[in-house]
């Protein structure tokens, strides 16, 4: 399998020499191992990790300290949300040889740290509201649209913790929830629970001192 080569890279200016040169790192100097959605052979199948991803270590290492520095590297963040250069890869849920293969971009991986590796997080597919219609689940994206888009929220949380700005993505959660109410008592309090776990799960103090994801 190929190794990782060396060679210059260059990435957009966002006005940020510190995040422009940790997103050049995500530029994976190891090409994708196999296209997008086809069969994984076994040999690679040994070489994705247990949270499905297969990754460089440089990859690897430029996410954490991307997600380590917060809101306030968002704004250069969002100039490379369009890199479409690879830099991951990852299996998913799948009928395709028990998992569907993944080619992820550079401007994926940028949206994953703008996001918190939040898609949607109340824990279910799909669930029955109180007047009985099918609800689908709340989604980061559905979040942003409420705030305006994403350039307009990164505005507004660029200068808060990585806590304080996404607990606010939960509690908008937990009360649209709300307004579409809840076919039992008892889903409910389950949904709910979920919401409040992911909650204080970004609250949990890191060894290093930090909050959550950071």
């Amino acid at each position: 399998m190929a190794e990782e080569s060396d060679f210059p890279v260059f990435v957009a200016d966002s006005g940020s020499k510190q995040v422009d040169g940790l997103v050049a790192e995500l530029v994976s100097r190891r090409p994708a191992p196999i296209p997008m959605a086809g069969s994984i052979p076994t040999e690679l199948q040994k070489k994705v990790e247990m949270n499905g991803r297969f990754a460089t270590e440089r990859v690897k290492s430029a996410l954490k300290k991307l997600e380590e520095m917060g809101p306030p590297a968002f704004p250069y963040l969002l100039k490379h949300l369009e890199d479409e250069r690879y830099c991951f890869s990852e299996t998913l849920p799948s009928a395709v040889d028990g998992g569907g293969w993944m080619n992820e971009t550079v401007g994926d991986a940028v949206y994953l740290v703008l996001s918190n590796e939040f898609s949607f997080v109340g824990g279910y597919k799909v669930r029955k509201g109180a007047d009985g219609r099918s609800c689908l689940p709340l989604t980061f994206e559905e979040f942003l649209g409420a705030r305006g888009g994403i350039e307009s929220w990164v505005a507004s949380v660029k200068e808060r913790s990585r806590e304080e700005a996404f607990t606010e993505f939960i509690d908008w959660c937990i009360a649209e929830e709300g307004k579409r109410g809840f076919a039992s008592k008892e889903d409910e309090t389950l949904i709910l629970s979920r919401y409040q776990e992911k909650r204080k799960e970004l609250a949990i103090p890191a060894p290093d001192g930090k909050s959550g994801r950071e």
